[in-house]
């Protein structure tokens, strides 16, 4: 299952020839087999529950959201694609359909979602996929509606299970659904405002509207109705990944004593020191400079980057919308006004780098479009600290090993090697203050980059002070603000502006061309329209 932002659950289904049972076929390599009893009888999320239980043959449209969304569930639809903004008749768009609501005592939101692709004239009688919730092992089914040769007509398959995927090696996920669902959760990559990909508020999509005289043939009929914006999603999306990362910390961690103990420190910890994730996130202006259907003359107003760009801003600072408690380092906002590019400066960088996107020269639809650190990522450290499975003042020497590469970072990863398989924590109450630094993982940590005797310099060196220094959260607050001086001096100077504005857009195209060559990663760029490059 991929998705330019998004590939989950698709309980839409299409007419075709029923099949008696549920067949499982785990990847695409393999033949799809009839479903096992005893792997039948572990599913139990709301698909499988409503629909497929009683008449696993049930392909027709109408019933399968008949039976999904009973008397009193809601239908609520949303449109992505990486050519989203082309109105070209024929051209394929991927829906996502969610519910809310319940249904014979199963609760629907956010357990449910959909997937299927549609042109100009409707909804695609293809390939479905489709994820749900099982409460009892805390895992995410996944499904497939499709026609395999051989078989007479569509039929439902069981593609697995989000057990261990964060574990699957590069070769492992292939053929499978976790080739894009890294951590096994729902994936949206652009979760947050403005959404260069999605049908949203920042971006109506003319040919979706059904108030368009020029609309396509799809944006008039009754399952369009339930149309809404990328905003609205972030409301399934959200719950759906604490719901997730807080089952994978639960299998993670036992009781010992009067304490708790994690079983597989770097495991867990991963999130904390490299990319899983990424998220996508850009300036709320248009760029102005988009191909499709045609480009123009250049933003409309000044191009302000996000903090997001130049560090995890949401999880130095903490609060915002989704309400980390983070590290407390306020002074990781000041990044959001840092850099303010006048409408011709922009155009300027945009046609001197000789940015495209594929084929066509040209900027994405919103300025400044940048892989960001992801919500799953962040919400886990975010968990981690508020369970006190870490402290503030370890969060933060991870961090300040490269703050100035939120993403595809090259020296955190290799840090990992230090933590212990196995490490106690005393839990922290709700709302309680977090262990005093330093706390047993720490002191674990220093003993074991103290034996390996690192050179000085190295990553492992610097890993060391910041750990051993009495305030470490404190030690990456003044790192950021000599960082923010040091970037405000040469923007605020006019001999130095114009190079440090080339700098920084050199840096944003790299971290572009690390998410398309990420060995995992890659998967999550469907065609050469997501990322502008240029030289």
């Amino acid at each position: 299952m991929r998705g330019s932002a998004f590939w989950v659950l698709s309980g839409l289904a299409i007419a075709g020839a029923q099949e008696p049972a549920l067949k499982e076929q785990l990847n695409d390599a393999a033949g799809p087999r009839l479903m096992p009893p005893a792997e039948l009888a572990k599913l139990g999320d709301p698909l499988f529950l409503l629909v497929l239980k009683n008449a696993p043959g049930t392909v027709k449209i109408d019933e399968i959201e008949s039976a999904l969304q009973g008397a009193s569930g809601r239908r609520h639809l949303f449109v992505v694609h990486e050519e989203i903004m082309d109105p070209s008749r024929g051209a394929r768009r991927r829906s996502v359909t969610a519910y809310s609501g319940t249904t014979s005592g199963v609760r629907l939101d956010p357990n449910v979602m959909l997937s299927q692709e549609l042109t100009d004239e409707g909804f695609l009688p293809e390939t479905i996929e489709a994820l749900g919730w099982d409460d009892k092992p805390g895992r995410y089914n996944y499904y497939k509606l499709d026609r395999q040769p051989g078989e007479p007509g569509l039929s439902w398959k069981f593609r697995g299970s989000s057990i261990d995927a964060d574990k699957r090696k590069p070769e492992e996920r292939e053929g499978t659904c976790l080739a894009c669902h890294i951590n096994g959760a729902p994936l949206m990559k652009e979760m947050f405002l403005p959404w260069n990909n999605w049908h949203s508020p920042r971006a109506p999509v003319p040919h979706l509207d059904a108030t368009n005289p020029g609309r396509w043939d799809v944006a008039a009929t009754p399952a369009f109705r339930a149309l809404e914006s990328a905003e609205n999603l972030e409301s399934f999306l959200l719950p759906a990944i604490r719901k997730s990362n807080g089952r994978r910390i639960d299998a993670l961690v036992r009781k010992s004593g009067a304490t708790l103990e994690v079983i597989d420190g770097p495991r867990l910890l991963r999130p904390l020191f490299g990319t899983v994730e990424y998220n996508i996130a850009s300036a709320v202006q248009l760029s102005g400079l988009h191909p499709l259907p045609a480009p123009g003359a250049g933003p409309s107003a000044k191009v302000v980057v996000p903090d997001v760009f130049f560090l995890n801003a949401n999880l130095l600072a903490g609060g915002g919308g989704t309400q980390y408690e983070g590290l407390g380092i306020v002074e990781a906002r000041g990044f959001g006004k840092l850099l303010e590019l006048a409408p011709e400066e922009y155009r300027d960088v945009v046609a001197r780098r000789k940015t495209r996107l594929g084929l066509l020269s040209g900027d994405a639809n919103f300025a400044w479009l940048t892989p960001v650190a992801s919500h799953i990522d962040n919400h886990m450290i975010d968990a981690l600290l508020r369970r006190g499975v870490i402290t503030p003042g370890f969060a933060a020497a991870v961090l300040a090993l490269d703050v100035e590469t939120p993403v595809f970072s090259d020296a955190a990863p290799q840090m990992l090697r230090f933590i212990p398989e196995r490490f106690k924590f005393r839990p922290r109450t709700p709302g309680g203050a977090p262990a005093a630094h330093p706390d047993e993982l720490t002191k674990t940590v220093v003993a074991r980059i103290r034996a390996a005797r690192p050179e000085p310099g190295s990553t492992a060196a610097e890993f060391l002070a910041l750990l051993e220094s009495p305030n470490p959260v404190e030690r990456l607050r003044m790192k950021l603000k000599s960082r923010l001086d040091e970037i405000r001096k040469r923007l605020g100077d006019a001999g130095t502006r114009g190079g440090e504005i080339d700098r920084l857009y050199g840096v944003l195209l790299a971290r572009r061309r690390a998410a398309i060559e990420h060995p995992v990663l890659q998967r999550l760029v469907e065609s050469d329209r997501l990322f502008p490059l240029g030289n």
